[in-house]
């Protein structure tokens, strides 16, 4: 993965993935409890590569194509903008710091 910063994100490809699927993002984020930030990244590639990669024909060019361009996706920088944005981890944290 590169860092060739691009509209204030980590590069290109992470910056266009949450654009494509913003709305995408969006509804997972209102459906789904998450335990952690790495949770959410994880779930938002493993939604990516099944709506892209697992379309395409398995062994393909394209497939290739595609899967090459999404290891290239920083899925941690765009979790950490929805969990911001959603305060997706508000409640576990409280409870953390109610018990220290």
């Amino acid at each position: 993965m590169t860092k060739q910063e691009y509209n204030g994100w980590f590069n290109k490809e992470t910056w266009n993935v949450h654009m494509m699927f913003q709305e995408t993002f969006t509804t997972i984020c209102q459906e789904q409890g998450f335990d952690d930030v790495q949770h959410v990244a994880d779930s938002f590639e493993n939604i990516v590569e099944e709506l892209e990669v697992d379309q395409l024909r398995n062994g393909s060019f394209a497939q290739q194509c595609v899967a090459d361009y999404l290891k290239e996706v920083n899925w941690l920088e765009i979790a950490e903008h929805y969990v911001e944005d959603f305060n997706l981890l508000e409640d576990e944290e409280e409870d953390e710091v109610g018990t220290v």
